[in-house]
């Protein structure tokens, strides 16, 4: 019957694209667990460059104002470079209104002066569609291993920018994630552990000092961005896929049920030809 090998030829694609999702699932909780287990490095070396910059900043006071670069070193060309707005989405799709919510926040809250720096092609994507040109634009890495490569070369572009916010998402359990803005630049000590009640011992000024440091917070930062964003990209592709399994499920069970009663109206079908036939030949 031409039904039922229509129905299990249904069955047989909906198994395939099952076991796919599975395996995409399984891969999303396997990324999302890395990355939340990288947190623990990404935090700390934040806190050790805080705590160097709260131990630097009383000297800048101390020196007079000539050693307060605290956002990188001048441009001497010209004036210094724009504010930048660091985005970051997502590289692959599968994950629900991931990219859609980070865009939305980052349009709103973006300043015409502000660079926008975009990190992931679906957040590219996502702004393309809502006339947002983005200024510069990174792949976002889908592995821990490439986050520090990635958040250097960010900096690196951004570098001198007196000003620089982070919009990311942060990972929640469940496949929630919650959209974050961080201000990273200019340096304010008051937002850093209390320093050493002693005199830091340092060879560079003080000035120049903290121009590094900040060079290297600026970096910490985004690469903490980076690590908190792909933690909450994997768990928003983990719920997407959760319910795509369920829904396939659902699919399944409701072919099958399918299944059964085509193949009860066959072996009907069958045993009426048999029977007619029979009652042919007794009557012929």
């Amino acid at each position: 019957m031409e039904q039922l090998a229509r129905i299990e030829a249904h069955l047989h694609s909906l198994q395939e694209l099952g076991e796919l999702v599975g395996a995409l699932r399984s891969m999303a909780a396997a990324r999302a667990r890395e990355a939340q287990e990288a947190f623990e490095g990404t935090r700390a070396y934040s806190s050790i460059v805080g705590r160097a910059i709260a131990g630097i900043a009383p000297l800048l006071v101390q020196d007079g104002p000539a050693g307060g670069r605290a956002a990188g070193p001048d441009s001497a060309d010209g004036p210094a470079p724009r504010d930048a707005l660091v985005l970051v989405t997502s590289e692959n799709g599968f994950v629900g209104g991931f990219n859609t919510a980070l865009v939305e926040r980052s349009a709103a809250l973006r300043r015409t002066d502000e660079r926008l720096v975009v990190a992931g092609r679906r957040g590219q994507i996502a702004a393309a569609e809502r006339g947002i040109a983005p200024d510069h634009a990174f792949a976002m890495t889908s592995r821990v291993k490439g986050v520090t490569a990635l958040a250097r070369g960010i900096a690196e572009r951004i570098a001198g920018a007196r000003r620089v916010r982070l919009v990311y998402a942060c990972y929640r359990p469940g496949g929630a994630f919650e959209v974050t803005e961080r201000q990273v630049l200019p340096l304010d000590a008051a937002d850093f552990a209390a320093p050493a009640p002693d005199r830091p011992l340092h060879h560079l000024p003080p000035g120049a000092l903290m121009s590094e440091l900040a060079e290297e917070h600026l970096f910490a930062e985004i690469a903490h961005a980076l690590m908190e964003s792909l933690a909450a990209e994997n768990g928003a592709r983990l719920g997407t896929m959760d319910a795509a399994a369920r829904n396939i499920e659902k699919k399944l069970d409701r072919l099958r049920r399918d299944e059964r009663v085509a193949r009860q109206e066959k072996t009907t079908a069958d045993m009426l030809d048999v029977v007619t036939g029979a009652e042919a030949v007794n009557h012929g």
